[in-house]
């Protein structure tokens, strides 16, 4: 294969992945150091290993011929490349001898209260099993980059809540525009939007450059609909499935309407029923947080420092990032509607059953040296 051998590498009789090795290669194909000018960086890693590219390609171009008939998969995005010199001369003149590139799938942390609200939900609601169906299919195709997918799940949940049963171009238009619930969802959706990464040249990463009105996003979104639904292999402008990336921004704004949807539909999780209900749960079970915040604050008009400290209780057992801010946040809230003139000078927060510290803030006031000053001429 383009010169070189292909092997299989199998495991319990199944391949597994493929090896390629090339022989009598130039140098320059091997990854190496250049020094970097960057401050806070030593070297960034170069590689002109252009093989790769036409070896991805082709490995690429003949897994389509066998999806005609099996349900395979070949991630040549991930690739395991070692470079070996034919000779002690070239083998010491390779700086780096193997490189490794994976497509990273961390853990997603999920809450331990969204864990338990979501079940007492369900115990008086039935899930919602259609929005929840579609999002998770939007999730995956974006997750594998298949965005012209993603973009027809998001609408199909667009279209099926919202579209009146309206299915040419500008019946379905008007259906979305006069409704006001999904003019608000599309609002907030533009606002919220992550940009693409990659995509800054397609006609909707152009037009969110403009900061769109709702009503030009939601014609761009069914002139997209009938793009991508209906479209004519014939046409000079035809989409094809294998060429994702025009599509990337215009599946980030179908998600971010859908995702919108989604919460809307998750709504009983929060209700204030629960809220209590939750608290409740975990002082019978003993799943409580002490937040201690010792305080130094300066009253209006007086010259010494007072301090002060609150307790604050929070369901968990597990001190997190996200509970560290939530306490901060809660705390600073309170001391604005509480002490709205007082000064803060100082707050420091630890658990009080471990003393482990959660965070420390500390704020320098600059005293307006003009007040001090009075004027020795009383004329």
């Amino acid at each position: 294969m383009q010169g070189g051998k292909l092997r299989i590498i199998e495991k319990d009789g199944y391949a597994k992945a493929l090896e390629l090795l090339f022989e009598k290669q130039p140098l320059e194909y091997a990854p190496h150091f250049q020094h970097s000018d960057q401050v806070g960086v030593v070297a960034t890693i170069t590689k002109r290993d252009h093989r790769m590219v036409s070896v991805k390609r082709q490995l690429d171009n003949a897994t389509t011929f066998l999806e005609c008939f099996y349900d395979i998969e070949l991630i040549t995005d991930e690739i395991d490349a070692k470079y070996e010199g034919e000779t002690p001369e070239e083998e010491v003149k390779i700086a780096i001898k193997r490189i490794a590139m994976k497509n990273q799938d961390p853990a997603l942390p999920l809450p331990f209260n969204m864990l338990t609200r979501a079940i007492m939900a369900a115990n008086k609601h039935d899930g919602p099993r259609f929005e929840a169906t579609l999002m998770r299919n939007v999730r995956q195709a974006l997750e594998t980059q298949e965005f012209i997918n993603s973009f027809r799940y998001s609408f199909l949940l667009i279209e099926s809540l919202y579209g009146k049963g309206q299915f040419k171009k500008e019946g379905l238009q008007a259906a979305l525009k006069t409704n006001q619930e999904f003019r608000n969802i599309v609002e907030l959706a533009i606002k919220d939007m992550i940009p693409a990464k990659n995509d800054h040249s397609s006609d909707t990463a152009k037009l969110l450059a403009t900061n769109p009105r709702v009503e030009e996003v939601i014609n761009h979104l069914v002139e997209k609909r009938g793009f991508y639904f209906h479209g004519n292999i014939k046409r000079k402008d035809a989409w094809k499935p294998h060429e994702q990336s025009a599509a990337e921004s215009l599946a980030l704004l179908a998600l971010s309407i859908a995702i919108k949807i989604s919460m809307q539909a998750a709504e009983p999780m929060f209700s204030p029923e629960l809220n209590k209900r939750h608290f409740e749960d975990a002082m019978r079970a003993g799943a409580l947080i002490v937040f201690e915040i010792k305080t130094r604050f300066r009253e209006p008009g007086e010259e010494f420092d007072q301090e002060r400290q609150i307790n604050i209780n929070m369901p968990g057992t597990k001190l997190t990032p996200r509970s560290s801010f939530a306490v901060a946040q809660h705390f600073l809230q309170a001391f604005q509607n509480n002490q709205p003139l007082s000064a803060l000078l100082e707050a420091n927060c630890t658990v009080q059953a471990t003393g482990e510290k959660v965070f420390d803030l500390k704020f320098h006031v600059i005293e307006d040296e003009t007040a001090k000053t009075t004027s020795k001429n009383p004329n």
